[in-house]
């Protein structure tokens, strides 16, 4: 069987994607991934869907939410039983219903059941996580999408190798029956040098004449046939860092201050 990553059918089928929509914000080692993916339901009855995807394993989820139709949901923290409880008694009723959860198999694969998907019913999924950057042997802060922010296009009709990885042709990027948006907002103590991709980028604006801000995008027409990377380059890049925060306003008492970190990156 081929294990299947996205929004997929109870039998492991995929539900289409319609478009993929990526936003990331860089502060100095730390990346925040803010996406939005689009699905569209193109039977005649309706799915019972779940959305499948899995993270780095140093990746942290931090924000979750479903919408179909009208009704949107966001995830909040529950035991896992007792949330797998709410969701089965919500959809014996007849509601729509959304559990997220790690998956058995895997900590690094999260699953989220997102019930019933009516027919030519619409699906939205946004997903938030944070994740450290690794810095590479040449001094370059690497990103990497994870699979399922950057799905292979299979051809109808194409084979399967084993292990379950469909066979990667080179597609047009206009038989691509989804589109992929990326733009990526790097903020850093240090000057930043340069901004590299496997894929083509449009070009590096810096906001700031210190250049310790810029923002870059994925040019149009990518082409789902690799691994999207971005390589972040700073200047000083092994310095350590430290980095105070305020705590949100809204805290309850006793729960306010300030954050303060130091980040070694010395390798």
């Amino acid at each position: 069987m081929v294990n299947c990553c996205g929004l997929v059918t109870v039998k492991n089928k995929p539900v289409p994607l319609k478009s993929i929509a990526v936003e990331v914000s860089v502060q100095g080692h730390v990346a925040t991934v803010s996406s939005t993916l689009q699905y569209e339901n193109q039977e005649e009855s309706p799915l019972e869907a779940i959305f499948v995807f899995p993270l780095p394993g140093e990746a942290a989820v931090c924000r979750f939410s479903a919408k179909i139709g009208q009704s949107e949901v966001v995830a909040e923290v529950q035991e896992k039983q007792k949330a797998r409880e709410q969701y089965d008694d919500s959809l014996s009723l007849g509601q729509q219903a959304f559990l997220l959860e790690e998956s058995d198999e895997s900590p690094d694969v999260f699953k989220l059941s997102v019930g019933s998907l009516p027919p030519g019913e619409k699906a939205s999924v946004s997903l938030d996580y944070v994740t450290e950057l690794a810095v590479q042997a040449d001094d370059g802060l690497r990103l990497c999408l994870p699979a399922v922010l950057n799905p292979r296009y299979q051809p109808q009709g194409s084979d399967i190798v084993s292990g379950g990885s469909a066979l990667v042709s080179s597609v047009p990027a206009g038989s691509v029956p989804y589109s992929l948006s990326l733009s990526a907002r790097v903020s850093s103590p240090h000057p930043i040098s340069r901004v590299e991709s496997n894929c083509p980028l449009d070009p590096l604006n810096y906001p700031n004449t210190e250049k310790t801000q810029a923002t870059v995008s994925l040019a149009a027409g990518h082409q789902f046939d690799r691994d999207v990377e971005l390589l972040l380059y700073y200047q000083d890049t092994h310095q350590p860092t430290a980095i105070v925060e305020a705590a949100q306003t809204s805290a309850k008492p006793g729960e306010g201050g300030w954050v303060y970190s130091v980040v070694d990156v010395w390798i």
